[in-house]
């Protein structure tokens, strides 16, 4: 069959159901990953997941017949959030994970989030994917893999975070699960800490009635902040559509976003544990090295992107990691794995430590930043256009970085532009001390991007 390549992105597969991505593709793609699997281990076997999409029961049942067809056997831990995916290879003790999910992407998106052999799939091992697909050799393995059914993770992860928090806090929480997967566990996990919480859209449904499932755009915080209001909430979270990524919002309605959060968990872990390394990506603020810095700590740059937050994490021995999109990574006490709940509580038990004073959320220091600006593309022409600027733009005096995209710094400001690896758009954000310089790196980057190409239309 024609496969479109295109979904085979940087850190996982994704894309539009079923027009880019259908139940023959995931047959494909679970023959592929299990002939890896059975290449790789003489005792063959995943652990597999999915988030609250309609799509996604006849996809799974597609992925399974792939990877069973190969020889792999397959634990089906059920529908759950992303992290307790990842939290089930620990606790399982097994080398393989695939979460199907379209993360915060619209309704009609899903996909594959991959750990083989213990790492995150991105890039180049995600090519080898569609390789193997088209290069369609999937003899049948002698033996076929068996199905079996594991319903007691979700018990066991809540054990494990009873055990590992320590909240006695009188803070009153809203939550807004998006009608995403979290929805399905938010309340036994807050309840079973004791935690005085309120939730909106709870119920999973993958269509995504009542806001996108992406935290990160404040336009869909709005009902948060109204029940915050509504409820005399001290404190908000939000979640993704399958539950790795967070946004905090304070009783203000002010939103914390996730490179401040960063900020606040690596001085706690920094009090207590100076030298310890701490993995940020290129769009967070300038502050967070800073901070990391100022706090006897050790900053570890990294490209934007879970799959390779994780490899840093692991590759330096760090024991925080995150990034703007609001994945956030403990490896100090918990798994190093991105866990929008798990964030959730390790700040509640900051707050408690401080005697539920919320004035915290108050030192950290204050720029002017932008949030992610999207420029969409078709056909994933933001690449070419990205290489395009890459060679021509020109910046005086502006200290460069391009390990992702190009980042222009300069001592008041910088810009930012790189390729989204999960959607067809160019991605910005910027950050200056001041509204003059603000406007001024603004512009500078807007002049070097129109000269490319004068009809893109830039909201800045």
């Amino acid at each position: 069959m024609n496969i479109n390549k295109d979904i085979f992105r940087a850190y996982d597969i994704r894309g539009i159901y079923p027009d880019d991505l259908n139940e023959e593709t995931f047959l494909l793609i679970g023959k592929a990953i299990g002939k890896q699997i059975t290449e790789q281990s003489g005792d063959p076997k995943v652990s597999i997941c999915m988030d609250g999409r309609i799509s996604g029961p006849s996809l799974k049942q597609s992925l399974i017949s792939g990877l069973t067809f190969m020889g792999v056997n397959v634990i089906d831990i059920g529908s759950l959030p992303t992290p307790l995916l990842y939290y089930s290879l620990k606790k399982l003790n097994i080398n393989n994970g695939l979460m199907i999910t379209g993360s915060h992407n619209p309704s009609s998106y899903n996909g594959i989030k991959m750990v083989i052999n213990n790492k995150t799939l991105f890039d180049n091992h995600i090519i080898e994917i569609y390789k193997s697909i088209i290069s369609d050799e999937f003899n049948k393995n002698k033996v076929e893999g068996k199905l079996i059914k594991n319903d007691a993770v979700l018990d066991s992860y809540i054990k494990d975070i009873k055990v590992d928090i320590n909240i006695k806090s009188k803070l009153k929480v809203s939550i807004d699960c998006g009608n995403g997967i979290t929805g399905a566990i938010t309340r036994k996990v807050f309840g079973a800490l004791n935690i005085n919480f309120e939730i909106i859209y709870e119920n999973v449904d993958g269509s995504f009635p009542n806001h996108p499932p992406d935290p990160t755009d404040e336009r869909n915080l709005l009902e948060l902040k109204n029940n915050i209001i509504k409820n005399r909430s001290d404190i908000g979270f939000a979640y993704d559509g399958d539950g790795d990524r967070i946004c905090v919002v304070t009783k203000d309605g002010k939103m914390i976003w996730p490179d401040q959060l960063l900020m606040l968990y690596s001085r706690n872990i920094l009090k207590n544990s100076p030298g310890k390394k701490i993995v940020y990506d290129i769009k967070c603020s300038k502050h967070v090295e800073k901070e990391i810095v100022k706090n006897s700590g050790v900053p570890i740059l990294s490209k934007t992107g879970h799959s390779f937050i994780k490899k840093a994490i692991i590759e330096e021995n760090a024991s925080l990691g995150g990034e703007m999109s609001g994945h956030i990574f403990f490896a100090d006490r918990w798994g190093g794995f991105d866990d929008g709940i798990y964030a959730s509580l390790r700040l509640l038990e900051i707050l408690c430590e401080e005697g539920d004073n919320l004035n915290i959320l108050n030192t950290l220091p204050k720029s002017i930043t932008t949030p992610e600006i999207n420029i969409p593309f078709k056909g994933n022409n933001h690449f070419t256009f990205m290489n395009l600027f890459a060679k021509l733009a020109k910046f005086n005096n502006a200290s460069i970085i391009d390990i992702d995209g190009i980042k222009i710094i300069y001592p008041d400001s910088w810009g930012l532009i790189r390729c989204s690896n999960t959607t067809s758009n160019l991605v910005l954000r910027f950050e200056a001390d001041d509204r003059d310089a603000m406007s001024k790196i603004q512009s500078l980057v807007k002049d070097e991007i129109l000269k490319i190409d004068d009809k893109i239309e830039l909201p800045f």
